[in-house]
């Protein structure tokens, strides 16, 4: 005979592998841990350690206000460094702007992580709205770099380019 907390799992189990039928959804013995919802919509939650840090804000770009940062405090050669870009217009969030972000030595002349892109993070109660998840990796040997952030604004011809420096703790 199968204990009832197996046999709950294994249906549950079960149901999600197959699906429900109706557009039904399971429910489990236990009720899920409760989540921020735009966390839930993105899967991607920030810890206290993952502190959202804006190192220039409030940059004028036409009708474009944008602030820019990062995820975290500190970092060491290695480490993966998340920035972040807020951009609103007239007061309300942008959420349908195109934003990319690389890292390149301090003269900004040479790549030292391929861009990547990110993805829009609606507003929480934790965080306001902001473009981040392009996650690169600090090299090792590098005491100083820049953050690049490539920016197309929605009904704008011409990207426009931002860099941040930050240094890498020891």
């Amino acid at each position: 005979m199968i204990n009832n907390g197996f046999q709950s799992a294994f249906i549950v189990a079960i149901l999600v592998a197959i699906g429900c039928q109706d557009g039904q959804t399971p429910v489990a013995d236990t009720p899920p841990a409760p989540q921020n919802s735009a966390a839930a919509d993105t899967g991607h939650t920030h810890g206290d350690a993952d502190k959202l840090v804006w190192v220039q804000s409030d940059i004028e770009d036409g009708e474009f206000l944008i602030s820019l940062g990062h995820h975290g405090e500190h970092f060491h050669g290695g480490d993966e460094i998340e920035p972040a870009v807020s951009i609103s217009k007239d007061g309300e969030d942008v959420s349908n702007a195109v934003v990319h972000n690389s890292i390149v030595n301090e003269d900004g002349e040479a790549v030292l992580c391929e861009e990547q892109a990110t993805v829009f993070e609606p507003k929480t109660d934790e965080e306001p709205a902001h473009y981040a998840q392009g996650g690169l990796t600090i090299p090792k040997e590098t005491p100083k770099f820049l953050i690049r952030l490539r920016i197309q604004l929605p009904g704008v011809d011409a990207e426009s380019t931002h860099d941040i420096t930050l240094n890498v703790s020891h």
